[in-house]
């Protein structure tokens, strides 16, 4: 029996079984065990009123359980064990066995009870609706019908009531320390499990730790034996082949510095360190980093400094850079021609704060939309297939971000595949120093085709140092690379040789690995400081490290030492690591030579472009009609539409003419349709001006006849710094929208502030139409046909009108055109004082001179224009109204000018 029992059990609780799970499987043997424990109390009270429907429950119970081992899950047992005692055998037995004067009211509690327990989320709403609902229907059937009740004795009353409570007492009790041991079972397992993953996560750090530093060994030993040949008379191509060797080298080091930088973030133990810095050293670093680069896949490298920018700011500017490096390296990396631009904007936020913002934008392949969700993630290259050739191991965007999080700044991206991407950070930094930076003159040092031949700055030998290090090959790289300063280098090969050395020699400078085996760095430097017969307790210890830090030099000064070195170790570094610490009277400098060719060498294409951008730029749909020299004034960027006939497609800008198109149109039979640019288009459009601005606002004609708005509006959704408005005019009446926000652009507005100036000014342009025949409004479906009919029989001209973003009927004008014209004109003009008289847009389709001088002349009788612009329609607008067609645009004055 108990091996039965035993196998049961084992059945019903498996190992790996889910909290949630067990607690159900708990909860349906809880019922299970008490619906027989009632009905035995039942079978001793001698009441057969409720048997049945006991042993009933007992039985769905046990199919419920028997349905949860079988299926291995217990979700549908649980759905049949709520709807069957709830639904059924708990109202029948509320019914059955005296209603309110019975325990089942205390069985209903423990039907809601093991709901809460049972389901969770959607399941639970609706299984508690199901429930309340069906209590609720019994309670209803109680009240009204109470001859379903049968009459109860005083001792069944009181006898149904205790058994009810003890059953449903034990069952949630139960319950509950079951569920309370089970849940410290589970958190016994959770914290195991964390100190696990903890043990795994310090076994990551150690190795990669270890690897760094058996990396960085053997890196430094190959970077400085090649420099040591790059120091010698060398054959051109032997010169070539040790600058591939150091490039490939310093290409590799990078990547064990984002392997190490990834594993530090994903262990919490990445700093942030912010100093003091300026930021003209920090951009000149990156320019004179990555131009070289550049050049060398002949693209041109071009850099937009805001010269406002504070001289000297608070902030890591170590993470900061590595941050930006990365940016501009894959610009280049992913860029096969054209150019990469770096620009870096300050916006006073605050008195003593600016909001820093630096972007990097190249003409290189781009990115998919449906691949941005990835570039952020570790060790997951975008578009493997066309990237496959260029190196990367996926870590530098991944970690660049995770830095700017740690910053609490804001790295975005704005791409258009095969157009190029912009990648933008903005973060928040003190100022130290308000000084502007004024305008950096970034020069090229050398051109690429020379090879820098290498001269130390100084000699000294006199100085005498001593390195310590284990390995062998490291030690004859440090004497190699200090060979030309004639400096008197000892050697040690551990700590317990150092010591031998250091107390039988005095040396002004020790240069010490810090992991040794047996006596590791900073137990030597601790040896040295209190050696009591020792020559160097005073002396200057640098410690030679192979694990990078972002807090090294905390760290080491903190043990003692008094600077360090990271390796591989770089040969100016350890110069003027010498020339700090070594006694000035042993150091005898040496003068630089000078050559010719490093003047050339700041010129060709090689050198720095400037790329100033524009704060802001408008651009429009070609529909805006206006005129070629104003558009070049202000340098605003129009946007084609195409314009469809019998013969095919035309762009509006460049293929077509409205002349031509209303000449065509004169044929009978010839009809003509427009339509605006795809998305696609508008993002091609949009990446394009960017190269020339920081932010575009893209004024679209009203969106209640143009697709232009909608299309717009889903290609700037690709952008962060492009905003598309609704003009709510047509034709020169959008014109004038656009002029005015170029204008105000050129005044040096914010895109906030141009957008709300718009939103003021939209209200006080008038654009309208007076149209001489109602055929093409008909044949673009514009109005019915029975409309037109009547328009023509009648003689009637519509005058088309924008009000509240919508083109509707402004008024009738009936009669010829002339007369037509003469009232129209009028109706237009005659609250002259309420008119702004500067500028007047007279924009038309297919008109004649004669007819031009009889609008100019009525014009002249109600307002005098400081300047009239005579505009021809643009096709698209042309194919839309018909010829003769011609409108009066011009700006209402502000209630306070009137």
């Amino acid at each position: 029996m108990r091996k039965k029992l035993q196998k049961f059990m084992n059945a019903l609780f498996p190992g790996q079984l889910a909290f949630k799970e067990k607690i159900n499987r708990i909860i349906m043997l809880l019922v299970f065990i008490s619906s027989l424990l009632g009905t035995l109390l039942v079978l001793l009270g001698a009441n057969y009123r409720v048997l049945y429907e006991l042993i009933a429950i007992a039985v769905v119970t046990g199919i419920s359980i028997y349905m949860t081992i079988s299926q291995g899950n217990s979700r549908m047992a649980s759905w049949l064990l709520a709807i069957s005692t709830n639904g059924i055998f708990f109202p029948v037995l509320f019914l059955t066995s005296g209603g309110t004067q019975s325990g089942m009211p205390v069985w209903f509690i423990l039907g809601l009870v093991y709901i809460y327990l049972l389901f969770e989320g959607r399941n639970f709403v609706i299984a508690m609706t199901f429930s309340v609902l069906s209590f609720l229907a019994t309670y209803f059937v109680a009240y009204y019908h109470p001859e379903f009740i049968p009459d109860s004795t005083r001792f069944y009353t009181f006898s149904d009531s205790f058994i009810a409570l003890v059953c449903v007492s034990l069952f949630i009790g139960i319950l509950l320390r079951i569920q309370s041991k089970t849940y410290e079972q589970e958190k016994q397992i959770a914290e195991q499990q964390k100190r696990e993953v903890e043990q795994i996560a310090r076994s990551k750090d150690t190795f990669f730790a270890n690897m760094s530093h058996e990396i960085r060994t053997p890196i430094n030993t190959i970077i400085g034996l090649n420099e040591m040949i790059l120091r010698e008379d060398i054959s051109d191509e032997i010169a070539e082949n040790a600058i591939n060797i150091q490039n490939a080298s310093k290409m590799l080091l990078t990547t064990i510095n984002d392997i190490l930088d990834l594993s530090k973030l994903e262990s919490g133990k990445m700093d942030i360190v912010p100093t003091q810095y300026e930021i003209s050293s920090m951009f000149s670093d990156l320019v004179n980093l990555v131009w070289i680069r550049a050049h060398q896949k002949d693209l041109e490298f071009k850099v937009d400094i805001d010269p406002e920018i504070p001289s000297m700011l608070y902030g890591d500017e170590v993470r900061i850079k590595q941050v930006v490096t990365n940016l501009l390296t894959n610009a280049v990396k992913y860029t096969t021609a054209g150019s990469v631009t770096l620009t870096a904007k300050g916006e006073r936020i605050a008195a003593d704060q600016i909001l820093l913002r630096i972007s990097v934008q190249d003409t290189g392949m781009g990115i998919r939309k449906e691949s941005l969700d990835d570039l952020f993630n570790s060790f997951k290259r975008v578009d493997e297939t066309e990237n496959r050739n260029i190196e990367g191991t996926g870590l530098g965007l991944s970690i660049s971000k995770q830095l700017m999080d740690m910053m609490d700044g804001k790295l975005t991206v704005d791409s258009v595949y095969h157009q190029g991407s912009t990648f933008t950070i903005e973060l928040k930094q003190r100022i130290v120093n308000v000084r502007p930076i004024g305008s950096i003159n970034f020069a090229a040092q050398k051109q690429l085709s020379q090879r820098t031949r290498y001269q130390q700055t100084f000699i000294a030998p006199d100085a005498r140092i001593l390195v310590v290090d284990d390995n062998a090959m490291n030690l004859m790289v440090a004497v190699k690379l200090l060979r030309d300063t004639r400096v008197q280098v000892d050697t040690a090969e551990s700590g317990k040789e150092a010591l031998k050395k250091t107390a039988e020699n005095a040396y002004h400078l020790i240069l010490m690995d810090h992991m040794m085996p047996e006596m590791d760095g900073a137990a030597t430097l601790n040896a040295v400081r209190t050696q009591s017969k020792g020559f160097c307790q005073k002396t200057p210890v640098i410690a030679l490290t192979a694990n990078v830090m972002s807090d090294a030099e905390q760290v080491y000064r903190g043990m003692g030492f008094d600077g360090y070195l990271a390796k591989p170790i770089s040969t100016p570094l350890l110069e003027a690591c010498l020339l700090q610490y070594l006694p000035h009277e042993l150091i005898e400098y040496l003068a630089k030579e000078t050559k010719e060719d490093d003047e050339a060498a700041l010129e060709g294409p090689n050198q720095v472009l400037s790329a100033r951008k524009r704060k802001v730029a408008i651009t429009a749909d070609c529909i805006c009609d206006l005129p070629n020299e104003l558009l070049e004034r202000f340098k605003i960027r129009l946007m084609y539409c195409y314009v469809h006939t019998k013969e095919g497609r035309f762009c509006d800008l460049f293929e077509i003419s409205s002349d031509s198109l209303l000449a065509y149109l004169e044929t009978e039979g010839n009809e003509a349709h427009s339509s605006t640019a795809s998305p696609s288009e508008y993002e091609y459009f949009f990446a394009e001006t960017l190269t020339e601005a920081e932010h575009v606002i893209h004024i679209t004609a009203t969106a209640d006849l143009s697709g232009a708005y909608l299309n717009a509006s889903q290609a700037a959704g690709t952008f962060d710094n492009v905003t598309i408005l609704d003009s709510g005019h047509i034709s020169s009446g959008h014109g004038l929208m656009v002029l005015y926000a170029a204008m105000l652009a050129e005044e040096g507005k914010t895109a906030p502030e141009i957008c709300q100036a718009l939103e003021r000014y939209r209200e006080r342009v008038f654009s309208n139409f007076l149209v001489p025949s109602t055929a093409t409004l008909h044949r673009c479906g514009k109005v019915s046909g029975a409309v037109h009919k009547l328009c023509s029989m009648l003689n009637l001209h519509p005058v088309l009108a924008m009000s509240k973003n919508r083109l509707g009927l402004w008024r009738i004008e009936t009669g010829n055109m002339h007369r037509a014209t003469r009232q129209y004109v009028k109706k237009l003009l005659k609250h002259s004082t309420q008119i702004d008289s500067r500028l007047l847009f007279v924009t038309y389709a297919g008109c004649s001179v004669a007819q031009i001088d009889e609008i100019l002349s009525i014009v002249a009788r109600y307002v005098t224009f400081d300047k009239i612009v005579l505009q021809r329609a643009s096709a698209t607008v042309s194919s839309n109204c018909g010829i003769g067609t011609f409108g009066l645009m011009f700006v209402r004055k502000e209630k306070q000018e009137s």
